[in-house]
């Protein structure tokens, strides 16, 4: 029933909503390639119902980075927004980041391109990211997208992200 009820509400403000693969489940974010970090551990915040990414830096590493990546599903990439909640606590606290970036890759994982988004803090922020118009490639050659940051200088960072989802605007009557 209550999945009935959103489904017309979507359809009653114009929008269709697409989910990634269940980006709750750690066993569907892609560790490999996803930190310049000694360690990267995946699980879910059942709390905060999200997913949490805990990584830590060795003191050699400088370029400090976490870009874990998910698979999109078919209706994914017909998109034209991209919507997700996002906090980060780093540890020393406050450090800042250089880059926060969706970045898109192929099948083969070659990056296509990539959106920045607003650094994250240490509360929830929403990121709403049109697609339309700021893609140098068509959306439908994306196999998956890699969501996370560039950590200045933090021994440590935890990104959580939640309500990760696809948006599509129903077409026009």
């Amino acid at each position: 029933m209550m999945k009935k009820l959103l489904c017309l509400s979507l359809l009653a403000t114009g929008a269709m909503l697409y989910a990634t693969a269940d980006p709750l489940k750690p066993e569907n974010w892609n560790k490999q390639f996803s930190t310049s970090g000694k360690a990267l551990k995946i699980a879910h915040a059942e709390k905060e119902n999200a997913v949490r990414f805990l990584a830590s830096f060795p003191d050699s590493v400088k370029d400090r980075w976490l870009y874990p990546a998910i698979a999109l599903s078919p209706e994914d990439r017909d998109a034209d927004t991209l919507h997700f909640e996002i906090r980060a606590v780093q540890n020393p606290a406050g450090r800042g980041y250089k880059n926060t970036l969706v970045i898109f890759l192929d099948a083969k994982g070659k990056q296509l391109g990539g959106i920045t988004f607003p650094a994250p803090q240490e509360e929830y922020s929403q990121v709403t990211l049109k697609l339309d118009g700021r893609l140098k490639f068509p959306l439908s050659d994306a196999a998956s997208i890699r969501i996370g940051l560039n950590n200045r200088d933090a021994q440590e960072v935890a990104m959580f992200l939640r309500n990760i989802r696809f948006g599509k605007k129903a077409p026009a009557r």
